[in-house]
């Protein structure tokens, strides 16, 4: 989830492309082995915090010229990069108290753009660059995604639909399971809540063909087999969908 909140941030941007020198950025070490978080932050943003970028899901093997013991070393100087194909962020600063803390500069790759220009996704800003190279958003991902036929995909939405992990194993796992033909945004919401391939086994199992939003709000209502097996011994035998939910919307089961 902290991951959509990135998207969020970056999405929105604080405008046009600004001086690295403006930028600072900080690493430290995440609570999750194997994972750093990293941030960005513009100095001088009044734009209700929206100008500081957070990813607490990196992985360290993303990185180059710094690792988990490098932040150990008080005043250790690195040079913190990540080369990615949409480009290369780079912290450069000094390690205190277990942070490194420094200067952040993004150099986007043109030859990305060229490549992107031709699957069909145009007007990349410098924002979105970089929020591609955070998220590791490749032209190999996106083709295969086209590939797969999903629909709907846009500049603005690539960012949403890998930072929740959305690839094309997650997708074929979907068709077969009876979803074949599913938007982008639509997959972003169900991968949001939880829907997969398991939980459709599990609706049908209950006797349901749901559509792709009653998955979703099965999802998020938690409308599950011990739910419905309890509304059953109440008796209320064959209720719908709709039906369920709106027992949970207003509580009526308590």
């Amino acid at each position: 989830m902290r991951r959509i909140i990135t998207l969020a941030l970056l999405a929105l941007g604080c405008g046009s492309a600004f001086a690295a020198s403006e930028r600072t950025c900080s690493i430290t070490a995440d609570r999750h082995e194997g994972r750093l978080q990293f941030s960005i932050q513009r100095p001088n943003c009044n734009d209700e915090g929206r100008c500081t970028e957070n990813d607490s899901g990196m992985p360290w093997s993303r990185w180059s010229g710094i690792t988990p013991a490098d932040l150990e070393r008080e005043g250790a100087s690195l040079d913190a990069r990540i080369n990615a194909e949409a480009g290369e962020l780079r912290c450069v600063g000094t390690v205190h108290q277990a942070a490194l803390r420094g200067t952040f500069s993004f150099t986007p790759h043109p030859e990305f753009v060229q490549r992107m220009d031709a699957l069909g996704f145009h007007d990349q800003s410098e924002d979105r660059l970089r929020g591609y190279a955070m998220l590791d958003v490749t032209t190999g991902w996106v083709k295969a995604m086209k590939d797969l036929g999903v629909k709907g995909m846009t500049s603005d939405n690539l960012m949403g639909l890998k930072a929740l992990g959305v690839d094309p194993a997650y997708v074929r796992a979907m068709a077969s399971a009876g979803y074949p033909e599913l938007e982008a945004n639509k997959l972003t919401s169900m991968k949001a809540v939880g829907v997969s391939p398991e939980k459709v086994q599990q609706v049908r199992a209950l006797g349901y063909e749901p559509t792709e939003d009653e998955l979703i709000q099965m999802s998020v209502f938690k409308i599950d087999g011990p739910f419905v097996a309890s509304m059953k011994a109440r008796g209320f035998k064959n209720l719908t969908i709709a039906q369920l939910v709106q027992i949970k919307v207003f509580k009526l089961d308590e």
